[in-house]
């Protein structure tokens, strides 16, 4: 299934998205990369909303990829299970290496754990290999006028002004291509 297919109101063809996985995300934070993460996965009812935002603020600002890390995935048995979960060792500590490595705060903690919950959608903006600036999309208007929970014009405006900063200072530190 295409990125189009998996998201209702991206009508986009030639997105900015890319998919990676965890590991080059990992990459992009140890290596010294720069670019714009995005964390989020279709299934998400907030990211459905934001992500033809995302794409058009980003075309606007220039930035030519951003790049999708879903946190959901399949384990050995098969099951489909999302990182932020921290069900067992293995995903545990992979989810504290993100956490840490983009140095996210939140008193909202992962269940049995005193790792913070990071919501999704999450934007991410890596310089050199630092998180230099993120956005959260929880709660914003979607293409067609529809509310998330709680959530009000005023809140849609923050979030695109709020990725431009971000975009712009993501673009400012790093003079060359993205």
């Amino acid at each position: 299934m295409t990125f189009v297919q998996e998201y209702q109101l991206l009508e986009d063809r030639f997105h900015v998205f890319k998919s990676i996985t965890y590991d080059k995300m990992m990459k992009m934070l140890t290596q010294f990369k720069t670019g714009i993460i995005y964390i989020g996965g279709a299934w998400c009812k907030n990211c459905q909303a934001i992500v033809a935002l995302l794409n058009k603020t980003a075309k606007a600002s220039k930035i030519r990829t951003v790049y999708n890390y879903d946190p959901h995935f399949i384990n050995v048995f098969k099951e489909e299970v999302d990182l932020r979960d921290c069900g067992d060792l293995e995903t545990k500590l992979k989810y504290y290496a993100l956490v840490e490595k983009v140095g996210f705060k939140s008193d909202e903690l992962v269940v049995d754990t005193l790792i913070p919950r990071m919501p999704v959608p999450m934007i991410l903006g890596i310089k050199n290999g630092s998180c230099i600036g993120m956005v959260s999309g929880e709660y914003v208007l979607d293409q067609e006028g529809l509310h998330e929970e709680g959530c009000c014009e005023d809140q849609t405006e923050q979030f695109v002004s709020k990725l431009k900063e971000l975009f712009k200072k993501v673009k400012e530190k790093n003079r060359g291509r993205m």
